[in-house]
């Protein structure tokens, strides 16, 4: 099992045996703390492996001193003491990234779990005599009999573009942990449960703006400095928006104001000569030079974007390849080649902190008429969108949701909403599968989970959205796969705009302190006054690099369609002739149907794995 993921495991395996159990570890040194760790850490019988990053140390250490054995304390030893003093609440202690097992020798059972934005990954396999568990779901797929499966339920919500149950595999009989639970396993039974969740009640509400941009600074400075804490460089991946923009010139800032102890921090950029409408360096670049930071442009039309290259192509894990993967792997190499252990990014900055989650409609139900009128006009200014369709998306239909919050008579609601929505479009209310999907397949598979349930008592339509989108589970699992892509270059991924602490914060503010008059990251826009440049801060935006996408699927890629789709074929899942069909429109230049890409990721998935 330590041999199916060996790439996790570049400064060395170690396992610890008893009379019930085996445990082991796979050591990746990130911090100098790492370097001194010894997993699995035995004491007392209590035997523990981790993978983890513990935050907020000097805090934990203090409430568990007494349990501790040493006072220079690893991630290990932290988790081990907390375990020591809370029992199986331990978890909610916890800040950071993690992943972790006890096995209790004495009583004969194992507790683990997962942090709450699942940065780090846990899958396990109960069966009557047998627990299996590790990070990779490969490494439980190399133990003795267990068999590679296809979970047809996962592969249907895939093919559908929609899988949101963060419980399950693509293989049968084997599970994820999902974020922000704990696992317990004895003889006679396993427990699964959630500890960990965001309070609804929780507000934080100050009299001046000058308060939120303080505390938001204040945290997102902390989140930045706990991810530098490394002997070795800490790698980037910079673009010109607002997210990464902010990680690079707080740590610049961090590096001018604190000096040394923190790890110098290398930048890696997408380069582009030809499509030059996509290239963020002109943002990005500001950010470099006024910091001095290491830069190195990483070349992204030379980048394939999928192929059977097990760097690039889908993982034995998964089949989810995100869009530009190659570009991503390119990075990885060249930062592993640069002595890079921990790559940074800032996917989750727009969950957090943006995402057009506007509250106009409090302005409506409190009177405020003048002030209502003015936001929506500054932000169809802002925009440059229509000022009715403005008002339709982000006054109107919030104004109606609350008329009909979620809850009530939910079996009415649902059709009733898609049927809403196909009226205004025109069209007629979308099958979750694509066309070329057999039905005789679509047919067996119940209907697809819905997003993460929202607590009845948040009512408030702009904080529901701020929570759909903080536990959005495509975005779990791209985290999964994303931290799987690092470790395979003996790296770890690590996310500021993940920490905890922030998106707490994010959720207990007011909706109007993050986004305002069509600015979607004003309070982030605001904070980062005289730590990014001025230029920069002002014009940092997301510019995507679609049309490397679509350039790619049009030159290449459709020549490898035919093989990679052999093995949905096989299985009955796919017609072909409505599939290529569906190729040759898009080579004429129809727009792409997001689900393809799944097709095709899976179909080369098959061929390759199962």
């Amino acid at each position: 099992m330590a041999d199916a993921a060996a790439y996790r495991g570049p400064d060395g395996i170690d396992t610890w045996s008893g009379a019930q159990a085996s445990l082991t570890h796979l050591a990746l040194n990130v911090t100098v703390a790492d370097e001194r760790e010894s997993q699995p850490l035995v004491e007392n019988g209590l035997v523990l492996v981790a993978d983890a990053r513990i935050d907020d140390r000097s805090t934990l250490q203090s409430n568990v001193r007494r349990q501790l054995r040493t006072e220079s304390p690893t991630d290990a030893d932290l988790i081990l003491a907390a375990y020591r003093r809370w029992g199986t609440d331990c978890p909610a202690h916890l800040i950071g990234d993690f992943s972790f097992a006890i096995w209790d020798q004495n009583e004969q059972h194992l507790f683990a779990a997962r942090d709450p934005m699942g940065m780090r990954p846990f899958h396990y396999r109960v069966e009557d005599e047998r627990l299996l568990l590790g990070s990779d779901v490969k490494q439980l797929l190399a133990a003795p009999e267990v068999p590679a499966e296809l979970n047809e339920s996962m592969a249907a919500a895939y093919l559908a573009g929609n899988f949101n149950d963060l419980r399950h595999t693509f293989y049968s009989g084997i599970r994820a942990l999902p974020p922000g639970h704990a696992l317990h396993v004895t003889p006679e039974q396993t427990d699964r449960w959630q500890y960990w969740a965001l309070d609804p009640d929780e507000r934080i509400e100050y009299a001046r703006d000058r308060e939120y941009i303080e505390h938001f600074r204040e945290l997102f400075t902390q989140a930045v400095r706990d991810r530098l804490r490394s002997p070795h460089p800490v790698g980037l991946m910079l673009s010109g928006g607002l997210d990464s923009g902010s990680v690079a010139s707080m740590a610049g800032w961090l590096h001018e104001q604190e000096g040394n102890g923190l790890a110098p921090l290398r930048t890696y950029s997408w380069a582009f000569e030809t499509l030059t409408q996509c290239d963020e360096r002109f943002i990005s670049n500001e950010i470099v030079e006024r910091y001095g930071l290491s830069s190195t442009p990483i070349d992204a039309e030379a980048a394939p974007l999928l192929s059977v290259d097990p760097y690039i192509g889908p993982d034995r894990d998964s089949p989810y390849v995100g869009g530009f993967h190659g570009l991503e792997e390119r990075c990885l190499r060249r930062a592993k080649s640069e002595g890079v252990r921990r790559m940074m990014t800032g996917h989750r900055g727009d969950l957090v902190a943006g995402g057009w989650h506007f509250d106009y409609l409090r302005l409506l139900k409190g009177g405020q008429w003048r002030k209502l009128w003015s936001a929506l006009q500054a932000h169809a200014e802002q925009t440059g969108v229509p000022l009715r369709r403005t008002i339709d998306i982000y006054l109107l239909q919030p104004l109606l949701s609350s008329l009909w919050p979620e809850g009530r008579a939910e079996t009415l609601r649902r059709p009733a909403k898609k049927v809403y929505q196909a009226l205004r479009s025109g069209n007629s209310p979308a099958d979750p599968f694509p066309p070329w999907v057999r039905s005789a397949f679509a047919d067996q598979h119940t209907p697809l989970p819905a997003p993460p349930e929202v607590p009845d008592v948040v009512q408030n339509a702009a904080r529901r959205g701020r929570y759909r989108w903080l536990f959005m589970p495509t975005h779990m699992r791209v985290a999964t796969a994303a931290e799987r892509h690092a470790a395979r270059h003996g790296m770890e991924m690590a996310d500021p705009w993940s920490d905890l602490r922030l998106i707490e914060f994010a959720f207990a503010v007011p909706p109007a302190a993050l986004c305002r008059n069509g600015q979607n990251k004003w309070l982030v826009r605001e904070s980062m006054r005289d730590v990014m440049p001025e230029s920069a801060r002002k014009h940092a935006q997301k510019i995507s690099p679609y049309p490397l996408h679509r350039r790619a699927l049009k030159d290449y890629l459709f020549e490898l369609a035919p093989s990679v789709i052999e093995g949905v074929k096989a299985k009955n899942i796919v017609n072909s002739k409505v599939f290529d069909a569906r190729c040759n429109r898009y080579q004429d230049g129809s727009r792409e149907d997001k689900r393809f890409w799944h097709t095709l990721t899976f179909g080369l998935w098959l061929e390759e794995h199962l």
